[in-house]
């Protein structure tokens, strides 16, 4: 759910007389120029990194197998719980279900910087960019390319797992990776979208770390579900 979503439930409970609960809120951040001034800018329109970036793209379409095309589609519509391959069978909404509004307001808060730096740069989608070179292999999205969504969302989810459990850190991060290379394969990001992502993560957590209530609602989501169960 996007930002722009969640402030247009927002008005609307507001207007009802019902506002957002705290818990439902997304935790404060800068405003999204702090972000966009941390980030850099990708690459120009037609210049080397561009082309090279085109050059990396039509390399991972060209060896992607059918597999990969399957997961890539399998990715579009991600959540906390595409980590189950890492973190087990029975992590699901059903088990885990604090778990999931935890990251669902997570993905809320982290869409607010993103969209801010996706809007400004407005970079063209690949597929879009260039239709003689690269496929759209899987269901696309909507908006713009720089930085990646799904890869900012997959590396800042398995951050905050890895401090969840430790001991899959690795294993979480890594499979994190192969979501932002699967945005690739798909056709809808290029690997500067992707390296990006992971900086805008990385900043986002960085942030929330300095966050009371934040820290307070980690703590509290480790003893409900995590310290019993893992």
């Amino acid at each position: 759910m996007t930002i722009r979503r969640w402030l247009w439930i927002g008005a609307i409970l507001l207007a009802a007389g019902c506002p957002l609960a705290a818990s439902e809120r997304p935790w404060p951040l800068p405003a999204g120029r702090y972000f966009l001034e941390r980030i850099p800018p990708p690459p120009a329109n037609l210049g080397f990194r561009d082309r090279m970036d085109l050059r990396h793209s039509v390399a991972v379409q060209t060896q992607s197998k059918r597999e990969d095309i399957q997961q890539a589609e399998g990715f579009v519509q991600f959540n906390v719980f595409a980590f189950s391959p890492v973190l087990g069978s029975d992590f699901n909404a059903k088990n885990f279900p604090a778990t999931a509004k935890f990251f669902q307001r997570l993905e809320a808060t982290a869409n607010g910087p993103k969209n801010f730096i996706k809007d400004y740069y407005a970079r063209t989608r690949p597929y879009l960019a260039h239709p003689e070179s690269v496929r759209l292999l899987i269901t696309p999205d909507g908006g713009f390319s720089y930085p990646s969504g799904h890869a900012m969302r997959a590396w800042l989810y398995a951050r905050v797992l890895g401090d969840l459990v430790p001991a899959h850190r690795q294993a979480l991060l890594k499979y994190a990776a192969s979501v932002g290379l699967s945005r690739i394969v798909g056709g809808m990001h290029y690997r500067s979208d992707v390296l990006a992502s992971r900086k805008v993560a990385d900043l986002i957590l960085t942030e929330l770390e300095r966050e009371a209530s934040f820290r307070a609602d980690l703590e509290g989501l480790r003893a409900d579900e995590w310290t019993k169960r893992r």
